[in-house]
């Protein structure tokens, strides 16, 4: 839409109309991104946290899994495959199986001289980050572990 000029209409008018300055699309800009820097940390927050759930979800499964390939064999998987899972198990956070470069966590069944001891969820990439949890373990017996800055009070995390 093309600006027409009227009669007596005031340069100075017209020149105010025709747009914003370079002025008010600065503070603008300052504005967002003043809130970029003070969101984002929550939001990598938040992604962390709920990755720590499907990390949980997953080791929760794997142990069921345990406690029903028990009931079949009478003795425990030494390994994810009899499970029915891959191994290396590699999961992303919307828990799908994907490669390792993709992955928040590593899987592992725990061995203590081939028997069965715990299932175990190690942090890369990107979960790696998350110093608080890092490692999630669930022993046979149920007892829950991490091993990042929480390990004293496994609770927070669980």
């Amino acid at each position: 839409m093309a600006l027409t000029r009227r009669k007596n209409a005031d340069p100075a008018t017209l020149q105010s109309a025709a747009g914003y300055t370079l002025l008010e699309m600065m503070m603008v800009l300052v504005i967002a991104g003043i809130l970029y820097f003070i969101a984002l940390p929550a939001y990598e927050h938040a992604l962390i946290k709920s990755t720590r759930a499907v990390a949980r979800a997953i080791l929760f499964d794997i142990a069921a899994r345990q406690e029903q390939y028990f009931i079949n064999h009478k003795r425990y998987a030494t390994g994810l495959a009899p499970l029915g899972l891959p191994q290396p198990y590699f999961i992303s956070p919307q828990a799908d199986t994907v490669e390792e470069t993709a992955a928040a966590y590593r899987v592992d069944i725990e061995l203590d001289a081939g028997a069965y001891l715990a299932v175990q969820a190690t942090p890369l990439n990107r979960q790696a980050a998350d110093s608080n949890c890092m490692t999630f373990r669930l022993t046979r017996i149920g007892e829950r572990t991490v091993s990042g800055t929480q390990a004293d009070s496994p609770a927070a995390c669980w």
